[in-house]
């Protein structure tokens, strides 16, 4: 039986790397950012709710999606089909 030694090679940590993938997702946060503002006024401004109900249903949106992307995660993390990981 022929036994082979895998090497794992782990590369270095670096800072133009982690700079790079921040620059990346600044515009989606951005994005991210301003809708979340923009919708806000609206619901206050247009719309006429007051402040709290509309805190309240962030509040309830943040929990269900903190719930929500921790139940999806796991289920792509467990999807192992004939073309490969988390495809359908």
């Amino acid at each position: 039986m022929v036994t082979e030694d895998l090497k794992v090679e782990r590369s270095k940590f670096s800072y133009k790397k982690a700079v790079s993938y921040s620059i990346g997702q600044l515009s989606d946060i951005a994005s991210y950012q301003a809708f979340t503002f923009l919708t806000f006024t609206y619901y206050f401004a247009v719309v006429g709710i007051d402040i709290v109900p509309i805190s309240i249903g962030f509040i309830i949106w943040s929990i269900w999606n903190s719930l929500n992307d921790t139940f999806i995660g796991y289920l792509s993390d467990k999807t192992h089909t004939r073309w490969g990981r988390r495809f359908p």
